[in-house]
């Protein structure tokens, strides 16, 4: 990881309170995969800590961020103009990393949680791809027009307003005929991971989420982002969801 000097070369707000912000860098990126994440800076003196935001798209040079508004820090940076100069960590975090033998690959995004989702296709070309988004609402719909532009996509809302009605698990379970997957991706709130976290038990398919843990430091040494992960001799010990995931095995979570 690498602490890099961006310029902010297009920012627009996609939906309510949710924007898209496209940075670009003379020097060339470090290498990136699906799933890790970058820490940026506020430029605000009373607001010291960086802000931890998906990779949704990248190349080189640039990369692209989603950012929903949620308090002082994220409405900082979604208030920057074209041309500004801010500073980021990049990348950080394990990401994304399907096995060879993962050949056909679910994906379960809910809400903004479907943007940490998005490459994967860009850095496993090799492999088959069924997307499943999850919205509350028509009035909620975002990135679904990218997805479709790269994957095999199936909308629902909750109350039906667009695509199939119902909760998105209940979704992709109504599709399994179509297509069993090899492993699941994931990324959502708490209610939908465990939801996802039931149907990979019930299928014996294996399932990785893509956390959303509230982080300070951003490099592991802070410990404010810890989550409770089961080891393999059963017991559970703290993990550092920056550098130790954000990528885990949902069956090894303490949801």
């Amino acid at each position: 990881m690498k602490d890099i000097e961006f310029t902010v070369k297009e920012i627009k707000e996609i939906a309510s309170g949710i924007f898209s912000i496209t940075l670009f860098s003379d020097e060339e990126l470090p290498p990136m995969r699906c799933g890790q994440f970058l820490h940026m800076e506020v430029k605000d003196d009373a607001l010291p800590l960086r802000r931890p935001f998906c990779l949704y798209k990248f190349d080189e040079h640039s990369v692209t961020l989603i950012v929903a508004v949620v308090g002082k820090g994220t409405k900082k940076i979604c208030a920057m103009k074209s041309g500004e100069k801010v500073r980021a960590i990049i990348p950080i975090g394990n990401g994304f990393m399907p096995a060879p033998e993962h050949k056909k690959i679910a994906l379960i995004g809910g809400g903004v949680g479907c943007a940490p989702l998005f490459a994967l296709k860009q850095c496993y070309p090799d492999k088959e791809y069924k997307a499943f988004l999850g919205f509350s609402s028509k009035d909620n719909i975002v990135l679904y027009e990218d997805f479709k532009k790269e994957y095999d996509v199936v909308l629902s809302t909750d109350d039906g307003s667009a695509g199939e009605k119902g909760y998105v698990t209940d979704a992709f379970k109504r599709h399994l005929s179509e297509f069993m997957p090899d492993i699941i991706l994931t990324c959502g709130s708490e209610n939908m991971l465990k939801a996802v976290a039931k149907v990979s038990k019930e299928l014996s398919v294996p399932a990785y989420m893509s956390g959303e843990n509230r982080m300070a430091c951003g490099v592991g040494a802070c410990l404010v982002c810890t989550c409770a992960v089961k080891q393999k001799d059963g017991s559970v010990r703290n993990m550092r969801a920056c550098v130790d995931g954000p990528v885990f095995n949902i069956a090894d979570l303490e949801l």
